[in-house]
């Protein structure tokens, strides 16, 4: 299963989790069926507000999970027409600690309710 986890820095396992998912640095693609990852750098890090580049980005990349802190409502509905699952992952604060919750099962799937509704909502 190939996993997207936005980050603030590239850190390796130790990566600190980014707040904002679209306007991450780097992202962490993980496949945790092989227990690899690599950190890339987010090309499209500077778009316009609610535009959700980045699943477009993603659907090329074959991801089938985004584990993030913050979602705007359109962005997490587009990548969830678009097959990708979001999971909130507020309890983790770095890239090891994310996938661990992820495999454990103990993150949620992300609802209309969690999902941002504006730029100020963490």
């Amino acid at each position: 299963m190939k996993v997207i986890i936005p980050l603030d820095e590239q850190g390796g396992k130790n990566s600190r989790m980014s707040e904002h998912f679209g306007s991450a640095p780097f992202y962490a693609v993980a496949d945790t069926e092989v227990n690899f990852f690599e950190i890339i750098e987010n090309t499209s890090m500077r778009h316009d507000h609610g535009q959700c580049t980045p699943a477009d980005f993603f659907a090329k990349l074959g991801i089938n999970i985004l584990l993030c802190k913050g979602i705007g409502a359109r962005a997490a509905n587009k990548l969830q027409m678009m097959g990708i699952e979001v999971y909130m992952a507020t309890i983790a604060s770095n890239l090891e600690e994310a996938l661990q919750h992820f495999t454990q099962g103990t993150l949620t799937k992300v609802t209309a309710q969690q999902a941002c509704q504006g730029d100020d909502c963490h």
